[in-house]
């Protein structure tokens, strides 16, 4: 795993032993490709981090802050990592907690971002979880997204809430679903 763009571009990323499942390069790459316009000065969550090489990208490509959420301890660790690896810890909060306890605490905090990345287990039912703790909007600044990465077998719905979904890709098993606010018009 690498950072594919902006200023840590090319660094190798370690990435925790066996338990997670990277976004590949491709992938990555094709969803910053879309958000590109996006990037800039945003504020990030990166849910189910992993090796936090998602938010990590955001970073390198301009985000003033990204937020990490990963509950397994040792893969926190690789997160942080990572994050002194870039010269990027100062611009960046880890929370090594579940993601839905996370998100109510984030919720208590008045947080707000432009971009949330799901990266939930391959077939987890806790996306849909996710995607219903996320439904009111309210962890959304204006214009904000919700992006899910998902297995492409796995139909998660159109609609959660406030939450529609305005573009779905399809990268060979891989599928991005991404969803903004119903209040908005495009």
């Amino acid at each position: 795993m690498r950072v594919i763009s902006g200023k840590a571009k090319g660094k190798k990323l370690n990435s925790p032993k066996g338990k997670t499942r990277p976004l590949s390069d491709q992938v990555k790459e094709a969803l910053f490709n879309i958000l590109q316009n996006r990037i800039c000065d945003c504020y990030f969550l990166d849910l189910f981090a992993g090796s936090g090489a998602v938010g990590i990208e955001a970073l390198s490509r301009g985000a003033t802050l990204s937020i990490f959420v990963e509950l397994d301890k040792k893969t926190v660790r690789v997160i942080r990592e990572n994050l002194e690896l870039c010269s990027f810890s100062d611009r960046a909060e880890v929370y090594a907690l579940d993601v839905l306890r996370a998100l109510r605490i984030l919720k208590r905090k008045g947080a707000k971002f432009d971009i949330i990345f799901i990266g939930a287990p391959y077939d987890s039912p806790n996306l849909e979880k996710v995607l219903a703790e996320l439904s009111d909007g309210s962890l959304l600044n204006e214009r904000g997204i919700v992006v899910a990465e998902h297995r492409r077998q796995h139909k998660i719905q159109d609609q959660y809430e406030k939450l529609v979904v305005f573009r779905s890709v399809k990268y060979g098993e891989t599928e991005l679903t991404f969803y903004e606010s119903s209040n908005l018009s495009r």
